[in-house]
């Protein structure tokens, strides 16, 4: 080609150019000028911005819904601890932790107000509201009219935390912390008292006159009749503690809260298991209708929970925490709430109902319309591939790498039958749970009973649960602090070690630095839980040694030093793992390097920040990848320690994971807990991965 051709071919090259056409027909969106791929990138971020106000403007209203069918509300400091509610549901009870039960009328007005001593933590009414049975933490049982009037009160040697009076008044029970259950007459003379060895605070009374009966539930699962005198007619088990219970007034039906998150309903004449059903969390308190064909179920989760006569829920009332007491009138039609927060609510449960139904309607609509705007966008999606000239090329560049795969695939097709065997256990043993925990976070799944879509209602369980969010913060300074562990003490005495001019010394100490992971971690943790012992522990007794007694204290029970004390675990933290992944990274730096800087005059010091460091950052990207994981994951070393106490102080989201699997059953909500783990877990490795450069990516 002569220069005058070449000359001319340039410039019709540059024409091209100035006219915005691509430069060649296989050069996809690199052929497209910056201008001209903006322009594409800025109409698709425009469209999903359409896309993302539609969703917008459907979802916003129901975020801005008010609470359906709610009568009143009267809050307090004082969180309350229990309701209760005449037949008609024209009289509500309220106790609270304030040491007062004040009685209102079906309108909220107060009719009058009552103190104990302590605080209140069981109240019942009878049908009629003329009688009323309270229990309180100054160790008295009292017996008042429907006028607010002390009939009679008895003491027992331990607080009384529940009481149940029959419908005409005639018989009281209450349980004690002192393990027993006390049965009064309307006299307040005691009929009968049994000391039951395990604790108990499930009562209650059907019946009336010498008919009365008392259902008792304690903390080994037990279930029983008593009739006036004391002698049981019925006794059924249940596969955890009894936490609540509630009879129909002819006993026929019993719902007991049992302490795993079950509400189950008995048939009273025989005590078989008519249906169960599971709350989100620990049962706090249940219900029961007159006529059976509704319940009510309180819950730690923050819900209260509405069932029909077969188990089935009905509407959700979710409050702002956790549900420590529940009430229903006899019809079902009225319902009381009682939370920590200080909150006792009455709600009207056909309007609630009718809210629900408009809110079903409205999620619904929700539904329809993000269907739709997928639906837009994949059309849209379609129509640029075949009618545009970037969507083509993009089509065909595409397009070409899987079939490149698939040949690339068959000429070595030997090779990946041999490995086939391997890839299919990990597929059956490691992918498939992981793939499967994916799926069933967006379900409601018992194994090998059933598995129900319920989309992201796991996700918003988890976003009022408070242990799980408070479990974050625990882990986020478990994370700090473990990754702080790992790199210093271990790198510290690596470094010790590897500067001993004695190869016979360095052979030594790497030994007994290391000997200590052939125990398991658990002995570990075991060993130092006898060191926390409050009473023969070896650090209580060594600040009593010292003259340090102010400074002794149950290190697992306080809250304010849960946390430490579980940190402060291991000390002085060389983990031999670490030791040994940081003294091979050492030997394995050339002596060239080394001989070279102390030539130079370099300390060790200086040596240490100007070559050891910037050559370990391999060892260093590894060693914060997996403690950054097993931090995250952290659930053996609280599960053995504090078991997430006290309250939440050492909680972890493992920790929720294990309880929500292994002792509540809502694998559901377990897989879900697994799926946020997962991305928090990637997204660290992503940013470790990025931030984080070994000396191989320096030399790049």
């Amino acid at each position: 080609m002569g220069l005058s051709t070449q000359r001319a071919s340039n410039k019709r090259r540059s024409s091209l150019n100035r006219s915005g056409k691509p430069l060649s027909q296989g050069s996809g969106l690199s052929g497209l000028r910056p201008a001209g791929r903006a322009v594409l990138f800025g109409r698709a971020a425009g469209a999903f911005a359409l896309a993302a106000t539609i969703l917008l403007a459907v979802a916003l209203p129901l975020s801005a819904q008010s609470p359906e069918g709610q009568l009143w509300e009267k809050d307090a400091a004082s969180r309350v601890q229990a309701v209760a509610l005449s037949e008609d549901g024209n009289r509500v009870a309220v106790g609270r932790r304030d040491n007062s039960l004040q009685l209102f009328d079906g309108s909220g007005e107060l009719l009058w107000p009552f103190e104990a001593g302590n605080s209140i933590l069981g109240v019942d009414i009878s049908p009629d509201g003329q009688w009323l049975a309270v229990a309180s933490e100054d160790r008295f049982v009292y017996l008042l009219d429907g006028e607010g009037n002390e009939l009679w009160k008895f003491k027992a040697a331990r607080p009384m935390n529940n009481a149940a009076v029959a419908g005409d008044g005639s018989l009281v029970a209450a349980t004690s912390d002192d393990l027993s259950v006390y049965v009064f007459d309307n006299q307040g003379n005691l009929l009968w008292q049994e000391e039951l060895g395990i604790g108990v605070r499930a009562v209650d009374v059907y019946g009336s006159g010498e008919k009365a009966r008392v259902v008792l539930g304690s903390d080994d699962g037990l279930i029983t009749i008593y009739n006036r005198d004391g002698r049981d007619l019925l006794r059924a088990w249940l596969d955890y503690s009894v936490v609540s219970v509630s009879v129909t007034p002819n006993g026929a039906r019993i719902l007991a809260g049992a302490g795993d998150g079950s509400a189950i309903l008995l048939n009273g004449s025989n005590g078989n298991q008519i249906w169960s059903f599971r709350a989100e969390d620990t049962v706090k308190s249940v219900s029961l209708a007159s006529n059976g064909a509704s319940a009510l179920v309180g819950s730690e989760d923050g819900s209260a929970y509405l069932l029909d006569g077969g188990g089935m829920l009905m509407h959700r009332f979710r409050q702002e925490s956790e549900v420590l007491s529940v009430g229903l009138s006899g019809d079902g039609s009225r319902l009381s709430i009682g939370t920590v927060s200080g909150a006792a609510r009455v709600y009207d449960r056909a309007a609630a109902l009718r809210g629900a139904a408009r809110s079903s309607a409205q999620r619904q609509r929700t539904l329809i319309a993000v269907v739709g705007v997928i639906a837009l966008l994949l059309l849209a999606a379609v129509w640029a591939a075949r009618n545009t000239a970037a969507g083509q090329q993009l089509w065909q560049r595409s397009a070409t790498g899987p079939l490149g795969v698939m040949q690339t695939m068959w000429s070595a097709r030997l090779s990946y039958l041999l490995i086939l065997p391997t890839l299919a256990l990990l597929l059956t043993f490691n992918y498939y749970p992981a793939f499967s925990g994916l799926y069933h976070a967006f379900t409601e799944w018992s194994p090998g009973v059933r598995t129900e879509w319920v989309g992201l209602a796991n996700f918003q369980s988890l976003l009022e649960n408070r242990f799980f969010l408070s479990g974050f913060r625990n882990a986020a300074i478990l994370v700090v602090v473990s990754i702080a562990k790992t790199m210093t003490m271990p790198l510290l005495v690596a470094e010790f070690i590897f500067n001993l001019r004695n190869r016979f010394s360095q052979y030594w100490f790497r030994t007994l630095f290391v000997v200590p992971i052939v125990l398991p971690a658990v002995v570990e943790i075991l060993v130092w839980n006898n060191i926390y012992d409050p009473a023969i522990g070896l650090l209580n007794e060594s600040l009593k040694l010292v003259g340090l007694e102010q400074l002794t204290r149950v290190w697992y029970g306080d809250a304010s030093v849960a946390l430490g004390s579980i940190i402060f675990i291991g000390v002085p933290w060389v983990n031999a793992f670490a030791l040994l992944i940081f003294y091979g990274g050492l030997i394995s730096i050339s002596n060239e390097i080394i001989d070279a800087s102390r030539v130079d005059g370099a300390s060790t010091w200086r040596r240490f920040w100007s070559i050891d460091l910037p050559l370990l950052m391999g060892q260093v990207k590894l060693l914060l990848i997996l403690n950054f994981i097993n931090a995250v994951q952290t659930f053996e070393l609280v599960f053995l320690t504090t078991g997430g106490g006290p309250g939440a102080s050492t909680y972890t989201p493992a920790l929720e994971l294990y309880y929500k699997a292994m002792r509540m059953d809502r694998m559901g909500i377990a897989s879900a807990i697994g799926m946020i783990l997962f991305f928090i877990i990637l997204a660290g490795t992503i940013i470790n991965m990025r931030f984080v450069s070994s000396s191989t990516e320096y030399e790049a």
